[in-house]
C-alpha cells in the first residue's frame, strides 16, 4: 500500500526533523553531567519520537527515504549511548 504524504507534509519537514534530531543527539551527549542535561535529554527524546513517528511515515512513501531517516534514528540512539572512552571514565570512579 503506497500514500502520497507528500501532500500534506512538505519535504522540509523531514529535513529539518533529521538535522533537529542528530543535534539533539549531540547536545544530549555534551551536556551530560551538566545543570542543562535534563533539558537536553528531554528535546532529545521529543526528537527521536519526531525522527520515529517521520521513518515510519516515509516507510510508507518512499524506500529511499524510510532508508535516510532509518539511519538517522540508529545515529542519534548510538551518539547517546556508545561509550566515547572506553569504559575509563567508568572505572575511574
Amino acid at each position: 500500500m503506497h500514500h502520497d504524504l507528500h501532500s500534506f507534509v512538505p519535504l522540509w519537514w523531514f529535513a529539518a526533523v533529521q538535522a533537529l534530531g542528530l543535534v539533539s543527539a549531540w547536545f544530549a551527549r555534551v551536556h551530560q553531567g551538566t545543570h542543562r542535561q535534563g533539558a537536553f535529554h528531554g528535546m532529545f527524546f521529543l526528537l527521536l519520537a519526531a525522527v520515529g513517528v517521520t521513518t515510519l511515515a516515509m516507510a510508507l512513501t518512499s524506500p529511499a527515504g524510510s532508508l535516510v531517516t532509518g539511519t538517522t534514528l540508529a545515529v542519534m540512539v548510538l551518539t547517546t549511548v556508545w561509550d566515547f572512552h572506553g569504559g575509563k571514565k567508568a572505572l575511574a570512579r
